[in-house]
């Protein structure tokens, strides 16, 4: 009876070491998702594409042979759930987190520097390129604040009217909505643009009349709108309905393939900042994407979202390499591993980026697309100078 003992206890002992070395060979990393809010249109293909990277990485052997176990998490663009979903990520002892919005990113901020975890987010906003207030925080693409600038910068090309042109901003009373905003102001007001009226719309609307009325009446020739796809749809077919002549334009969660595919032809001549490539786009990176598209979900449809989500994947999954090649795979080891990223090349996904321990801002390229016979036509590219005044903006 006591060999039986010995040999269960020695057997219990040796799958305990098992299941410790299986959780040594793991690198836990959370993902917070907007997969029902409203957000949720874009937040989808985006999620997708994480998921979709984190599981051909782990098919091809991992982080130097430690598989990615991705803790995902759809906290319905709800701040306390963002909270709530990050404290329980924290308790899973993840060392990164691919994070989602502007709102909850701000909110977790303090958390995320006192417990030192890296945190990708998919928010844009200017203020959270900052190291000294943001030192854990990135994201994969120019800022909403250049994107603005650039668009503006753009409609003084376009403009061949008399005068200045007259500009409008359309966004959500959100920490995501206003994020570009003063910025463009102050360059409106710097570069001779008349910006004539400002609108505000619900998280979630069936109609904008009212708010395009206001700005017809304002004169805008063209309109800035800082919302997600979905709802520039509905801007774009009442403005349609009411016979408005101005030139929209959208930031880069507004504007994307899925724009034309749901506002149909009047999405026709609209404009948008592009960080990320449309998919299938020809550039070297896009090849794994499309192979994986065919290979698992041939009959889904993707677009420049889905490049966005994986381009992260792409991006965080190298700086975990440097962490554990460095043998500090641990959240200060993936932050400094980070800002060793000097032009890294993401495959023509998106632009080269490069983060240094004083300027988390990744690149200030930004693309103009317009949609010609609901096709995206890329129109030009600006490099933005990069000027400490927009930090923070």
């Amino acid at each position: 009876m006591r060999t039986i003992r010995n040999a269960a206890a020695t057997l219990t002992a040796v799958l305990a070491l098992v299941a410790a070395g299986a959780q040594a060979q793991e690198i836990k990393v959370g993902g917070l998702f907007d997969l029902t809010g409203v957000t949720s249109d874009v937040g989808k293909p985006y999620a997708q594409g994480v998921q979709d990277h984190v599981a051909l990485i782990n098919t091809r052997g991992g982080i130097n042979g430690k598989k990615i176990k991705l803790i995902g998490v759809d906290y319905g663009y709800k701040i306390p759930e963002a909270v709530s979903a990050y404290k329980r990520m924290l308790d899973e002892k993840v060392i990164m987190i691919n994070g989602w919005g502007t709102g909850d990113t701000l909110a977790l901020k303090d958390f995320i520097n006192k417990d030192k975890i890296p945190y990708f987010s998919a928010s844009f906003a200017g203020d959270l390129t900052d190291p000294a207030k943001t030192p854990y925080n990135f994201f994969v693409a120019p800022s909403y604040s250049e994107g603005i600038r650039a668009w503006l910068t753009w409609v003084k090309e376009d403009w061949k009217g008399k005068g200045n042109p007259k500009v409008a901003f359309i966004y959500t009373e959100s920490a995501y909505g206003k994020a570009p905003i003063e910025a463009g102001r102050r360059f409106c007001k710097e570069n001779g643009i008349d910006l004539v009226d400002e609108e505000v719309v619900p998280g979630s609307f069936q109609d904008a009349t009212s708010q395009l009325l206001n700005m017809k009446a304002k004169g805008a020739d063209y309109a800035y709108f800082n919302h997600t796809t979905s709802w520039f749809a509905v801007v774009l077919k009442d403005a349609k309905k009411l016979g408005l002549t101005t030139k929209f334009g959208s930031n880069p969660y507004g504007f994307s393939e899925m724009l034309p595919a749901v506002a149909k032809e009047a999405a026709e001549g609209v404009t948008g900042v592009m960080p990320h490539m449309p998919f299938g786009e020809d550039v070297p990176g896009m090849k794994d994407l499309v192979d994986y598209h065919k290979a698992n979900h041939p009959n889904d449809t993707h677009d420049a979202m889905y490049v966005r989500g994986w381009t992260y994947v792409k991006l965080w999954s190298e700086s975990l390499r440097r962490a554990d090649k460095a043998g500090q795979l641990d959240g200060e080891g993936v932050k400094k591993a980070t800002e060793t990223l000097s032009n890294f090349d993401l495959g023509g996904l998106t632009g080269n980026v490069t983060y240094t321990a004083t300027d988390h801002r990744p690149s200030t390229k930004v693309n103009i697309y317009i949609i010609k016979n609901g096709k995206l036509v890329k129109v030009k590219e600006y490099d933005l100078p990069r000027r400490p005044d927009w930090l923070g903006l």
